[in-house]
Formats: C-alpha cells, structure tokens, sequence
C-alpha cells in the first residue's frame, strides 16, 4: 500500500510540475488592440556578437507571453546607426522594437553620425549591465597587461583594439579611464561585426580588443585569445590572476549596457504592456541560465522604464563631457 502511494504521489508531483513549466509566465494583460500581428526585433550588428545573442536569448521567452511571432532582424552598418535610423522610419506603433546596446543608442547622436538623439527613443526595459575584457591574442606577442601596456607607450598611438560599434564611441569612452590612468594612447579600429574583430585579432590586423566575456568565450576556452584587463572594481572569480582597471588607477569602471527600446510616440498602454512582458521574459529560468552562462549576472542590470530614461539621461552627461573633452562631439542639426 505505501508503495503504491509513494508512486502515486510521485506522479502526481511529476504532473504539477510539468503543468507548472508549461506555463512559465504569468499572464499579462494585453492593451485592446495589440498585438495582433508579426513584431520585429532590430539589431544593429552582425550575428553572434553580444547583442544579437541578448536579442535571441530574450525574444525567445518575450514570444511565449505575446503569443505572436517576434522576428529578429540583423540590420549592422554604420556602427548601429542603420538599425536606429530604420526603428525611426517605422509607425510608432509597437510592431517594430529595437534591442541593442550603449555603443550606439547614447552615442550616435552626440557623435553626430545620426540626426536622432537618445530622446527620440522611448525605454522599455535595460537588461544587461556588462564587464568588458582586454584580450590579446594567446601565443602572440603580448602574454600581459603590463607587455601591452609597455608597447602602447613605445608606439604612441600606433598600438590597435578592435572594438565592435563606432571608432569614438561608447567603448572608446569605457576605456578612457583605464588609458588615461596607465598613459597610453591606442588606436581604435571599429567592426560592425563581432565576427569581424575576432578575425582582425586572431589574423594579427590589430593588437588587442575590448569584448565581452561571453562573446569571447569560445576563444578564450579554445585558447585562441587571453584575457589581460578586467574592467571592474574587483577580480573575476573564473579569471583570478587577471587584473582589473582600478588596480592600474582607472577611477570610474564602465560597461555597455543593453536594453529595449520603441520609437518614441508609441502608445503609452502599449510601452508599459512591453515592459511587462519583457521584464516577465529576463526573469525566467531559461533566460537567467543565458544571463549566468554569459557572465551577465556579475552586476545588476535590470532598470524598469523610468530608471532606464533616467539612466541613459545621466550616461549621456558623462559621455558628452568625454565627447567634448576628445573633440568628436558632434550633434547633427
């Protein structure tokens, strides 16, 4: 008899728990009319670089809720201004969102390179907040941070990193504290696609580059490239002997974020439905393996709405004064 309620239980826990990962979400309330049809997902870069795998990762749980098709778009060019520049040739009407990073979203306009400035976007949710990694290339000529750094100094402004978004963007202005610090002064080579810089550093095109850690990783266990900075306050319990900037007098410790965003102008019920859904999708345990697996979860990323608007308000201060200071700042009339 308790063998025949133990199996009986048994089953029974095995049903709720089945029903319970069929339905994973909560349910949302839809605004009226929305959605009713395909919702494009634009990214402005190439495949397999951090945000088109934030985009996936996302829309793959974000799709559940809406119960529509959700389609992700790469469209790279321009260091992302293609894909901001096509969101703003859309209906503000939710059916076309954008998922991308700070390389491009801040920066762009400042730089001048687009006449839309991050206040024609409307914020849906930011997701990730990253750590970015120096790398060089393993079994070449740099086996440290203080090779490099030595070289960059014998060869002032010769020295390259590949970085993947604009030459004096918002990676130029994460690094800026590091070099100012140690007193070096590379040069930036941007790439539209991650793919692209990982080749230039592997082929020997450029000396070293600034990525991040989960879209690094297959070269990193593959021994392919060799982490040698950290950007952070503290080490990184998987890279111990890897040093971080602070260590080497950096003051501030940046890092790219990435988030959703619409056109501005769309309807209020239908942002807040958005942010719903896609805060609903980044806490999931499908996503949140995602987020751990690439190293997403050493610092807080998620902001709602306001925070992010506020956010990005106060991100773009810092960058406009680093803008100025290095004489690219540039807003197109």
């Amino acid at each position: 008899m308790r063998k025949k309620i133990f199996w009986a239980l048994a089953i029974f826990s095995l049903m709720i728990f089945s029903l319970i990962n069929a339905f994973p979400v909560k349910a949302i309330e839809k605004p009226k009319s929305y959605p009713t049809r395909s919702i494009e997902v634009v990214v402005g870069y190439g495949a397999g670089g951090g945000s088109d795998l934030f985009a996936r990762a996302v829309v793959e749980e974000a799709k559940k809720i809406v119960k529509v098709p959700m389609v992700v778009v790469n469209k790279p060019g321009a260091g992302g201004v293609v894909a901001l520049e096509y969101l703003q040739s859309q209906p503000a009407d939710g059916y076309t969102i954008w998922a991308g990073s700070s390389t491009v979203l801040v920066t762009a306009g400042l730089l001048g390179t687009t006449k839309y400035q991050y206040t024609d976007f409307q914020p849906i949710i930011r997701a990730q907040l990253d750590t970015m990694m120096l790398l060089v290339k393993a079994g070449g000529k740099f086996k440290n941070i203080q090779e490099l750094i030595a070289d960059a100094k014998a060869r002032p402004g010769q020295q390259s990193w590949g970085v993947v978004g604009l030459a004096h963007g918002y990676t130029a202005f994460i690094a800026d504290s590091f070099v100012r610090a140690v007193g070096i002064t590379p040069k930036i080579i941007p790439f539209d696609k991650a793919g692209q810089q990982h080749a230039s550093l592997l082929g020997g095109h450029t000396d070293a580059m600034l990525e991040e850690p989960g879209a690094a990783l297959s070269l990193i266990e593959g021994k392919k490239v060799i982490p040698v900075a950290v950007f952070a306050e503290n080490r990184v319990p998987i890279f111990p002997d890897v040093p971080t900037t602070v260590e080497m007098g950096a003051k501030e410790v940046l890092g790219i974020y990435r988030g959703i965003v619409v056109k501005k102008g769309v309807p209020e019920d239908i942002v807040r439905y958005l942010e719903e859904v896609f805060t609903t999708a980044i806490n999931t345990p499908s996503y949140k393996k995602y987020e751990k697996e690439s190293f997403l979860d050493w610092r807080k990323g998620y902001l709602n709405s306001k925070d992010f608007a506020e956010f990005m308000r106060k991100d773009a201060e810092r960058a406009t004064e680093f803008f100025k200071r290095t004489g690219v700042y540039q807003i197109k009339k």
